[in-house]
Formats: structure tokens, C-alpha cells, sequence
């Protein structure tokens, strides 16, 4: 073997050896952690531990004589904040005399890195190079700001310390401030405007690691601030405000560190299916009032919460730094004591609203109404008076007054955000406080409970133009705003928040002077706000019955109208794919069901004697006179559900099932499918067309059933597939094929579905959000049928297991509501017995319900 051959093979084993060194004590690190080592200590001795492994491999590999060539760590391993899975970012400074080191360098360091299954972002650049490229390149130019010296020539690292902190003049430092905030708000649009929603970055996300890191990086720039300690005592941030940071921080470093042992990989993102097991790891357990993932979250975006706040503060102070101008200008007096600088709000002394708090909540009146901000200055002052505050001010009637004209007018969240943030609204409501940053861990709520409530109140204001003749019925637009704010306020307390929502609103409506029927329409708005959604998409709104029950419970028009438009404003604010055009449909029908009963106290409403009349009219003329008896086998729900056109379609194509037996008919929505399906009634057959439709990844998400006199079934099913396919890839001949064996019994949809499900053990993405399901048999809101209402985490194979469970029993569905919203499904169904009898027996529904439990928690295992 030649000389060189042998000095590399030597030089291998060196390396694997080391690189064995490496990894060892980086998984006890990992250990050690598990044990006990807190946050910081970790990110610590993980630098050290990488800046060892980098001064032994470069020491042996040069021999000892290393000159004119240094290894510099940048970014989070520059701070010494190198958390488990993240890059390793490390620059090669050298001199040009050096430059045939590079290669050997590169061997001995970075590939050994790389070997170990590392991110490393390397840079091999000379000081000239890298003063020129930070000029081009600012986010080379803020990791220069966390540069430290790991090995090498320490002049070479200082001479390019010095030529880095020399560049900065008066332009360049206002330049590099006005690129850093431009930079803060399009990471905020790209990761999120704000700390409320559910599946926060840590990282990147507004209130996250890297807006400290903006506050210090901007605090070195422009003020000179090298460390932590040199950043509290400047006075930027007061004692608490830095204190309260400091612990945020420590949190979210605990929190990430945790985030990227439990992905096992570099992940910022806390998603759903970690936050469970995170919320266990940290001994974060659920009580009888909420779920452990839920206080645990709630520690989240409060830690987030109170660096966002602090990050805006400290930006806004910078920009009146490197912009004079903006802390100059005319004043005007918008009241006493209050003023306007260059369109924001600024008090006039402390002193003076310690003696008339007051002017606060006129304060947001104003900014409310103006759309005038705060000045920075007056939020930390609020925030500093908010436990200086008198409790009879929340007795006040004058802040109650400027304080609901605050929530009449704010049609943007600004104002309402900023009296959460600065703590007057927790002050003021008291009962309030425990929504704060309270986040349900669910997928259909995408805001914590504090934000969802001031944005429903937003969409409320938004909704006066488009609704003004429903907004013109209600004369006591104080509790409605007032309901719409605290309609949740129930929420996070365990048990139904609806109902004790409308007990706690009481005493809050005392302390507003509000009067004794103001009182009570706000805790019945806030006790029934589920009211209307829930039975618009749960019951038979054709069940003329049960529209009086209604409108016996609402009682007054206004009543209606507010229950209303909360509804809408609710639906809207709690997501963007809530408030659906068939919800829509459904509220408004609802809606003037029980209006007719309210206004013209009858109970049949002509209107739709008249309108069955005109369809019945419109078919007949449409079909050929000999064909015009069979007018008498539609049922009036059905006739209203259709157009007079699509009715005859129907008809005619009810002719062919004496042929085909089943017709399937889809049509592409864009969003959804809509599916026609036409066949003969028969026992089980809502559970042979779920189970068929699952078989080929089609997921029911709204059904309408309808069966005629002669028996007849005509069902519109809105579908979405599972998986990626456009609607032409569907092999729709197919479909109806295959639902014509399954009505035959010639296809077994157990055994395909249990394959199917096999077959993709494993690869699909489970939540880890688990609810009991629940099940209810009602005989008592319908005259004519038995009610079941199935409560259930969504599964591929729930409708199917739980339709195929009644079948069983040999209970026929009449009318179906399927309903999924997010992960969540509510299935109801309107069911007969096989006599058409309703399920009387109390042993038979009992033994029922247990099936139907039995079928719904089958699918989630």
C-alpha cells in the first residue's frame, strides 16, 4: 500500500472514531434533558458540544498550526441557542494566503457534520467577501451580528468584527431597522399575522423566538446593546415587561426543545398531533374543567402573546427613533385630557386618569370610532394603570356607556385587540379573564377563544350593510353587541357553555346599570346562540310542529333577529369554511319559519300552501297529460326542495329503474360534487350507498333523502373525495355498477373496506384529538318520528358503520342530516321502526344507543 493510500485510510478511521465521540455524548445530552437540564442548559451544552468536536477535527487536521483561517458559528449556534434538530451554520473565514487550506479544512469539519446526519450551512468566504456580500444579503448580514469565534485565528475573526461594526453609520442603521421590520411583517404574513392561531410556529409565528431575536438584533444595531442585561437597564422595555419575557422565552425554548425530540427532526411547527403528547411530557394533565392540551396550549399563546405585545412596543419606539418626525407635529384635543399626535392617541398625564378612568374607555370610544390607534406610549400606560384601577369603575354607567359604544362600533379588531392586550378588558370583565389565550383543541375553531370573541363582534359590525333590514327590527343594539362579545364567555369550564354562559352574563349586566328585560334577552341570547344552527342543521325544518316549538322559545321578533345575525357572526368568525352556502340556506329558511309564526301567529304559513300549489301547477304543465296523476306521490318537502324542472327530471328518470334498478347522476360544484342517486327503498340502503361511497374515497358531507309514495328514493348527496383526483378521473359507470351488486348483495362491502383500510394502515395522518361519541335518541321533538343525533370524531367509515348498525335492527331513515365540520360530525336521522312505529321501547333504544357507541367508537380505533 502507497504512503498516501495509507495516511488516508488512517485518517478515516481517525475520523469515524471522533465522529463516534460526537454522537455519543449527544445522546446523552438528549438523556440528560429527559433528567431534568433546563432549557438554556441545553442549547449550551449542545454549542459547546458541536464547538469541541469543530476545534479537534481543525486542530488535527492542521496540525496544531492553524493561521489565517478561522471557523465562525453564526445564527442560533452563534448565540449558543442550538437547539436539538436545528442547522448548524458555520462561515470558513480565511486569508487569501490560506486559501489551500480550504479543501482540508472542508474534509476534516463539515463532512464528518454531514456524515452524522447533520444540517450544516456553510459559507467559505474572506473578510473582503464577506463585507461585500452583507451589503447584498441582510439575512447574511443579521447572522454576522451573532458571529463568535469557534476556532482558528482569532485576528482574522476580529479584523472582520471590527470592518462589520464600522459599516454601520447613522444611514446604514436606519436602513437596517426599516429592512428588519419589513422583514418581521412578511414573516407574520407568511407564518401568521398573530399568536392566536392553533398550530402556531415557535419560531417564526408573531410572538415567536425569532421577534425576540428581532428586538435584540435591532437593539445592537441602533443602540449599541450587547447583552440581555445591557437591554433591561436601557430603559426600552420596563423591569416587568423584561421580566415577562424573559420567562416567555425560557418557555418557548422549552417548548421547541421538546417540539424537535418528539418529530425527531428539525420542526418549529406545533402541530396537532404533537401538542397532546407534549402537554404529557411536561406533566400538563387534564382536570374536570379542561383538557391538559388545552391549559397547555393556553401557556403557549400566552407566552406568545407577551412577547408580540412587547416586540410591537419596542418597534413602534423604534420607529419614533429613526423617525423624529413622527413624535412632532400639530395636536388636537379629541377630549379633555385625551389627544391626537399624527393620528394616534396619546394621554395627557398618568395622574389625570387615575382620577377619571373614565377617559380610557372614551378613549377606545374614539379609537373605535375614528379608527385612530393608540400611541405606544398610551398602551403601556393602560397596561401600567390597568391594577392601579378602582374596581367601582366597573359600576361605572359612564364607562359602560363608552365602553359599548366601543363594541358597536368596531368594525376592525385593532381597538378591542388592543383593550385585551393592555389587560383593561380582563379588568373590566373580570369573568373574562379566564378566556385569555384559552385555546380548544379542536381544527374547527382557528383562533383561541379571546380572538374568536372579539372577531365576532367584528363580523357583527360588518354585517349592518348586507342585513340592514334585519339590523332595522332591533331597537337595543347595546345587548346585542354586548351578547356577541361575550357568547362564549361559558366556554372553558367544563360542561354545557352555552348554559352557563347565560348564568354568568347576569351579573355582568348588573354591574353595566343594564335593566331587568335588557338582563334577560342577553342571558337568553347568550344561553341559546347554538340555538338556531343547531336545529337549522340537525332537524326537519318541514316539521310545522316543531318550528312552533321554536318560535314558543324565542318568543319576540327581536329576540330572532339578534339570535340571528350572533349566528352568522359567529359561524364566520370561527373559521374560513364554517359558514357554508347550505348553512346559509338552512338559517334563512329557519329564520323566516319562525318569523311567519312571530308576525302573523300561524301556524301553517300560507306561503307554503302556496308555493306547494304553484309547484304542482309547474309539474303538471311540464309533463305530458297522461302522466299528470302522478302529482299525488310528491311529497310537499320534496316538491319545495326541487325546481319544478329538475321534479319532471326525476320523474322520467324513475322510469328507467325498471331497467337499471339505480341511477347515479353527478354533477361537478367545483368544492363538492353533488351526486343524484335514484333507486327503489329498501332496508339498509342509506348504509349499502356510505359504504359503497367510502369504498371509493367519496366522503358524504351533506345528504338529502327524500322517498316518494311509491317508494321511490331520490337522494342529492354533496360529496368530496378523500383524495386528489379532479371529477373526471371518478369512474362514475363504474360507481353505479357497483352500487347495483351492493343492492344486490353480489359485492361484500365489509371485506373490501376492511382491505381497503388495511391497505392504508400507516400512511395516512391520524389527529390525536379524541372525543367520546355520543349518542341521543329524542322521541320527544317530533310528533311523527324517533330522532337519533350521533355526536363523533369524522372517520372514513362512520356513516357506513352506523347506518349498517340500524339496518340491523331493521330501523328505517326517512330524513337524514349529515353534517361535517372540520373533524367533527353530527349525524342525525328521522327513523321508523319496521311497523313505522316510533322506538318507544326503552329497552330497544337503550339496546340501540349501545350499538350505535359501539359502531362509532369501532371507527376511530
Amino acid at each position: 500500500m502507497k504512503q498516501a493510500d495509507l495516511g488516508n485510510v488512517l485518517e478515516t478511521a481517525i475520523a469515524e472514531k471522533e465522529l463516534i465521540k460526537f454522537l455519543s455524548p449527544r445522546q446523552a445530552l438528549a438523556a440528560f434533558w429527559e433528567q431534568g437540564l433546563s432549557g438554556k442548559e441545553l442549547l449550551v451544552h449542545h454549542s459547546a458540544l458541536v464547538d469541541e468536536f469543530i476545534r479537534q477535527r481543525l486542530t488535527e487536521s492542521l496540525y496544531g498550526k492553524i493561521s489565517n483561517i478561522a471557523l465562525v458559528a453564526l445564527g442560533g449556534y452563534g448565540r449558543r441557542e442550538l437547539f436539538p434538530f436545528s442547522d448548524i451554520d458555520l462561515l470558513l473565514l480565511y486569508d487569501e494566503s490560506s486559501e489551500q487550506l480550504i479543501e482540508k479544512v472542508t474534509e476534516a469539519v463539515f463532512y464528518p457534520l454531514w456524515d452524522a446526519g447533520l444540517e450544516v450551512g456553510h459559507g467559505v468566504r474572506t473578510v473582503k467577501a464577506c463585507m461585500e456580500d452583507m451589503n447584498k444579503d441582510f439575512f447574511f448580514q443579521v447572522a454576522l451580528l451573532d458571529a463568535r469565534l469557534v476556532c482558528g485565528d482569532e485576528k482574522l475573526f476580529t479584523k472582520l468584527s471590527e470592518n462589520f461594526w464600522k459599516s454601520f453609520d447613522r444611514g446604514t442603521r436606519k436602513t437596517f431597522v426599516q429592512d428588519m421590520m419589513a422583514h418581521r411583517a412578511e414573516r407574520h404574513r407568511r407564518f401568521g399575522n398573530h399568536t392566536y392561531l392553533l398550530e402556531p410556529n415557535i419560531k417564526e409565528s408573531r410572538g415567536g423566538l425569532r421577534d425576540l431575536q428581532a428586538m435584540f438584533w435591532t437593539g445592537k444595531v441602533l443602540f449599541g446593546l450587547g447583552s440581555p442585561d445591557e437591554f433591561r437597564e436601557s430603559g426600552l422595555l420596563n423591569q416587568q415587561e423584561f421580566e415577562t419575557l424573559e420567562k416567555a422565552k425560557n418557555d418557548l425554548i422549552i417548548i421547541r426543545n421538546r417540539l424537535h425530540y418528539t418529530s425527531g427532526r428539525k420542526n418549529d411547527r406545533l402541530f396537532f398531533e404533537y401538542q397532546e403528547e407534549i402537554a404529557k411530557l411536561l406533566r400538563i394533565y387534564d382536570s374536570k374543567e379542561s383538557l391538559g392540551v388545552e391549559k397547555f396550549m393556553k401557556r403557549v399563546h400566552t407566552d406568545l402573546q407577551e412577547v408580540a405585545t412587547a416586540s410591537d412596543l419596542f418597534f413602534e419606539h423604534v420607529e419614533d427613533v429613526i423617525n423624529p418626525a413622527s413624535s412632532k407635529g400639530p395636536v388636537r384635543e379629541a377630549a379633555p385630557g385625551i389627544e391626537v399626535l399624527n393620528n394616534k392617541i396619546l394621554f395627557r398625564d398618568q395622574e389625570h386618569l387615575l382620577q377619571k378612568p373614565y377617559l380610557i374607555f372614551k378613549a377606545f370610544a374614539i379609537s373605535s370610532a375614528e379608527h385612530i390607534p393608540f400611541h405606544y406610549r398610551s398602551r403601556r400606560l393602560i397596561t401600567g394603570l390597568v391594577e392601579k384601577l378602582p374596581e367601582k369603575i366597573r359600576s361605572s354607567k359612564r364607562c359602560a356607556r363608552y365602553f359599548l359604544e366601543t363594541l358597536k362600533t368596531s368594525d376592525s379588531p385593532r381597538s378591542l385587540l388592543q383593550m385585551l392586550d393592555t389587560g383593561l378588558l380582563c379588568f373590566y370583565i373580570p369573568e373574562f379573564a379566564h378566556l385569555r389565550a384559552l385555546a380548544l383543541h379542536d381544527v374547527y375553531h382557528v383562533n383561541t377563544v379571546d380572538r374568536h370573541l372579539v372577531e365576532t363582534v367584528v363580523c357583527l359590525n360588518k354585517l349592518r350593510e348586507r342585513h340592514q333590514d334585519i339590523f332595522a327590527g332591533i331597537k337595543d343594539m347595546d345587548v346585542l353587541f354586548l351578547a356577541a362579545l361575550l357568547h362564549d364567555i361559558g366556554k372553558g369550564l367544563g360542561g354545557r357553555h352555552a348554559k352557563k354562559g347565560g348564568e354568568i352574563v347576569k351579573a355582568i349586566a348588573d354591574r353595566l346599570s343594564l335593566s331587568q328585560e335588557q338582563k334577560e334577552t342577553l342571558s337568553f341570547l347568550v344561553a341559546n346562540h347554538l340555538f338556531l344552527i343547531d336545529n337549522a342543521t340537525r332537524r326537519d325544518l318541514e316539521d310545522e310542529s316543531l318550528i312552533l316549538k321554536f318560535a314558543r322559545h324565542i318568543k319576540s321578533m327581536e329576540r330572532l333577529n339578534m339570535l340571528y345575525l350572533i349566528t352568522i357572526a359567529d359561524s364566520i368568525a370561527t373559521g374560513p369554511n364554517v359558514w357554508t352556502e347550505w348553512k346559509q340556506a338552512l338559517m334563512l329558511e329557519v329564520y323566516h319559519k319562525i318569523a311567519h309564526l312571530l308576525e302573523q301567529h300561524e301556524l301553517i304559513d300560507p306561503d307554503r300552501i302556496a308555493a306547494v300549489e304553484w309547484m304542482k301547477d309547474k309539474v303538471c304543465n311540464l309533463l305530458e297529460s297522461h302522466k299528470k296523476d302522478i302529482i299525488d306521490i310528491l311529497p310537499e318537502d320534496y316538491l319545495l326542495s326541487f325546481t319544478p324542472e329538475a321534479v319532471v327530471k326525476h320523474l322520467e328518470l324513475r322510469q328507467e329503474l325498471a331497467t337499471r334498478e339505480v341511477l347515479v347522476m353527478p354533477e361537478d360544484r367545483g368544492n363538492y360534487w353533488s351526486i343524484l342517486l335514484m333507486t327503489k327503498d329498501r332496508t339498509g340502503l342509506l348504509a349499502k350507498i356510505s359504504g359503497l361511497f367510502t369504498l371509493y374515497s367519496l366522503n358524504i358531507l351533506q345528504a338529502q333523502i327524500f322517498t316518494l309514495k311509491d317508494g321511490t328514493v331520490v337522494d342529492v348527496l354533496d360529496v368530496r373525495s378523500d383524495i386528489d383526483r379532479p371529477f373526471q378521473e371518478v369512474d362514475w359507470p363504474r360507481v353505479e355498477s357497483d352500487l347495483r351488486k351492493v343492492l344486490r348483495n353480489r359485492l361484500s362491502l365489509s371485506h373490501r373496506l376492511a382491505a381497503k383500510f388495511a391497505s392504508l394502515s400507516g400512511t395516512h395522518h391520524k389527529l390525536s384529538i379524541t372525543r367520546e361519541p355520543r349518542v341521543i335518541i329524542d322521541n320527544e321533538q317530533s310528533d311523527f318520528f324517533t330522532i337519533i343525533e350521533i355526536y363523533s370524531q369524522d372517520s372514513p367509515c362512520l356513516l357506513y358503520s352506523v347506518t349498517k348498525t340500524l339496518a340491523e335492527f331493521d330501523i328505517n331513515i326517512y330524513k337524514a342530516k349529515i353534517g361535517t365540520s372540520a373533524d367533527q360530525v353530527v349525524d342525525v336521522f328521522y327513523v321508523l321502526d319496521s311497523l313505522g312505529e316510533r322506538l318507544d321501547d326503552t329497552d330497544l333504544t337503550d339496546e340501540v344507543k349501545n350499538a350505535l357507541l359501539y359502531a362509532a367508537k369501532s371507527c376511530l380505533i
